[in-house]
């Protein structure tokens, strides 16, 4: 999980355990925290993380497989136009789609 995620999260769930274990002595001064918003804060955090890393992990996998089919295609582009620079004048080459100048 992303730390900009976590360390809040961690901050909570650790102010969560220390009202429970405190809440007599929060009762009598007069200080009410809501825990179980703060505990469905956390949850909600915690689902967005995973979301998240699912996510990315998704995006990288995608990006890899990109990059695969990028490499494949400049190289059967470079071994398509090699066979028609070696027959043809340069004069022609545009005329297959060529715009290579050399």
């Amino acid at each position: 999980m992303n730390k900009i995620y976590l360390e809040p999260i961690v901050k909570a769930q650790m102010l969560i355990d220390g009202v429970n274990k405190q809440s007599e002595l929060l009762a009598k001064n007069g200080i009410a925290i809501d825990v179980e918003q703060l505990k469905q804060l956390c949850d909600e955090m915690e689902m967005a993380g995973r979301i998240q890393d699912e996510a990315e992990r998704q995006l990288k996998q995608l990006r890899e497989k990109a990059h695969t089919s990028l490499n494949a295609l400049k190289e059967l582009y470079t071994a398509s136009k090699l066979p028609i620079k070696q027959t043809f004048p340069q004069e022609t080459w545009l005329s297959f789609g060529l715009i290579d100048k050399k």
